[in-house]
């Protein structure tokens, strides 16, 4: 169906090849929304809250680009994606890396992240936090309970979330998937989370280059 679809619009008026906004389809922006914006509890998402890009990896640039200086600081997952090292310190940040609990299903160390953030990172430029959920590469789908407990960790300290979920509804068995946005909106929208994903994993159509950013934010 996405082929045929495709296709379609290849063939139909006006003709697809040529420049669109640089924040991709106003009708694909809008689709995107929509997707997200079923979880917003009454609230809308509007296109203007959507960026598209090259793939899940370019939406993660475009975020990461946005929030990053010279010399500041993205709290990353151990063990996680290397991407998010990458694009940093082509900008001059420094990645911090939280450590991920194997003996608890390999959920966030509250114990060990506090330390970092009270202790070493005190007083330093942190920007946010990439919560990657499905996890890659554990393969960890965190419970609702314990986004709930990041969310609230996050407002503590005032981080934003760069949510990575480019494998959202990918789950197995008893295990639910939880956008990170809705756990925040049910909180109270008191923490900004920009999430990112794309039809690659998540619409499975692996090597197809399309994918976004949503700012949740009131």
């Amino acid at each position: 169906m996405a082929i045929q679809s495709i296709v379609q619009s290849l063939q139909s008026p006006p003709h697809a090849a040529g420049y669109i906004n640089a924040c991709g389809l106003p009708a694909a922006r809008q689709a995107i929304a929509n997707f997200h914006g079923k979880h917003c509890h009454g609230d809308v998402l509007t296109l203007d809250h959507v960026i598209v890009a090259s793939g899940c990896s370019g939406a993660l640039e475009l975020a990461l680009t946005a929030l990053l200086d010279e010399g500041s600081i993205l709290l990353v997952p151990q063990p996680g994606f290397p991407l998010y090292q990458v694009i940093a310190e082509s900008h001059g940040a420094q990645v911090v890396q939280y450590p991920l609990d194997p003996e608890r299903n390999w959920e966030c160390d509250f114990q060990q992240l506090r330390a970092l953030v009270n202790n070493k990172l005190k007083g330093c430029d942190v920007r946010g936090i990439v919560i990657n959920n499905p996890s890659n590469p554990t393969g960890a789908v965190f419970s609702k309970q314990h986004l709930q407990e990041i969310a609230q960790f996050c407002d503590e300290h005032c981080l934003p979330i760069i949510a990575d979920e480019v494998y959202g509804d990918l789950t197995f068995g008893s295990h639910t998937f939880y956008p990170m946005a809705e756990i925040a909106w049910e909180l109270g929208r008191n923490v900004p989370v920009i999430t990112a994903s794309g039809i690659g994993k998540q619409f499975l159509l692996p090597g197809w280059r399309v994918g976004w950013i949503v700012f949740q934010d009131k």
